[in-house]
């Protein structure tokens, strides 16, 4: 079997949908799965083929080109892993199954929708109440839906990677959530780059001293991951706990927040640590190698999350977190199925550096509930593996997308 993964922008280094792509690519191949990625911008490595697809955008011209290279490199699936800003908000896309249906020997299409909500196709002026009236008509008939157009409803294969978009699709239409099927997303940083690493030996690596309390954040640099928050909530804890540092694992520039708009951003975020006296205490390290990342989650004491509107298990990086058996301080108000505050995660609520602080020193001073909350994450993360992943894709190939699994 020969399948194309379709990134949007293929950049690891600047894009989570372009990294779990690599991910899922070179699981795949470990599976036994001939498997390459296309893009128009292809920036970076892997270990599978990477195809340039011809085109400055997203628009009818590079789904052409996309479909005469799968054709060319005779391939059985194209699988568009779609988020609207790696596709850099092109709605053309949303045309490709259609469009492989007219064109001979066009491979069969799966698309995986890591986003939903929010990019709802607006029509204008006197078109819009006729026109929303028609768009609800074909929702609930399932022929299109107003913000993937047909990637969801006549894709051979359609997947959500958590249950929160699976309810967003079913409130719209019944029909085209029970064609949903639904494989999580898994750790961006696999486990096993730390396997026989202490943390003990992890901080040696480091050159950094054994004993001290250290908490890690670990993901894009990015005004609603809560970073401000998580400041605030540090400058209070060290009160208590002088000897507390904070790493803050990733880089700022990404897909999301580009340019003099991301470097605004990073200086604000360093403008903040001096304010509040943090200079020392905490390290922004840029973006990391995933070996460079294990040892470092491998180190830490403690990871944090505190997401302005809550953390859900579409991130990767919680998932990478949990699978580390960190224990994990998050913000509630996300989808956590699975997740239990105080059994294998400890939840506080979003903006609330106060919270959060006692949340931190709540986990500082008691080690025990540290490694119990720890090994539980470890247990969870351990069903979010790449091969489980894989191994979930492969059947779907096989047997075309057919019986839908339920959440």
């Amino acid at each position: 079997m020969r399948v194309i993964q379709v990134a949007g922008a293929f950049a690891p280094v600047r894009c989570g949908i372009a990294h779990y792509t690599v991910r899922l690519a070179e699981a795949l191949a470990a599976a036994g799965i001939e498997t390459a990625i296309a893009s128009i911008v292809l920036e970076g490595d892997a270990r599978v083929p990477l195809l340039p697809v011809q085109g400055r955008s997203w628009g009818m011209l590079a789904l052409t080109n996309l479909l005469r290279l799968a054709i060319s490199w005779r391939a059985d699936w194209l699988h568009v892993q779609f988020a609207p800003g790696s596709f850099d908000h092109q709605r053309a896309v949303g045309l490709l199954p259609v469009l492989a249906r007219l064109v001979p020997g066009a491979p069969r299409i799966a698309v995986t929708a890591h986003e939903y909500g929010g990019w709802e196709l607006r029509l204008p002026g006197l078109l819009s109440g006729p026109g929303r009236l028609g768009l609800t008509l074909a929702e609930r008939i399932g022929w299109l839906d107003r913000e993937l157009i047909t990637l969801l409803t006549a894709s051979h294969l359609a997947i959500v990677t958590n249950p929160t978009h699976r309810r967003r699709i079913g409130r719209a239409s019944a029909r085209m959530a029970e064609a949903l099927h639904l494989v999580p997303i898994g750790p961006n940083v696999e486990p096993g780059l730390a396997r026989g690493l202490s943390s003990s030996d992890a901080r040696q690596t480091l050159g950094i001293e054994r004993d001290g309390l250290i908490i890690v954040f670990f993901g894009f640099i990015h005004p609603v991951k809560g970073i401000e928050t998580l400041l605030e909530a540090v400058a209070i804890a060290r009160q208590a706990l002088p000897r507390l540092r904070v790493w803050l694992i990733g880089g700022v520039h990404s897909l999301a927040l580009r340019g003099r708009e991301a470097d605004s951003y990073a200086a604000a975020v360093r403008r903040d640590i001096d304010r509040l006296g943090l200079t020392e205490a905490v390290v922004l390290t840029g973006y990391l190698s995933d070996q460079e990342v294990a040892v470092r989650l491998r180190a830490a004491d403690i990871a944090v999350l505190p997401f302005n509107r809550g953390v859900t298990l579409k991130s990767g990086t919680l998932i990478t977190l949990l699978s580390f058996g960190l224990p994990v301080i998050a913000t509630s108000g996300g989808d956590l199925p699975g997740l239990t505050h105080g059994q294998n995660i400890w939840l506080v609520p979003p903006r609330d550096p106060s919270a959060l602080a006692a949340g931190i020193l709540r986990l500082g001073r008691d080690s025990r509930l540290r490694s119990q909350l720890g090994a539980a994450a470890a247990v969870l993360g351990a069903a979010f593996s790449w091969e489980t992943i894989a191994r979930r894709h492969v059947h779907l190939y096989s047997t075309g997308g057919r019986a839908a699994v339920s959440s």
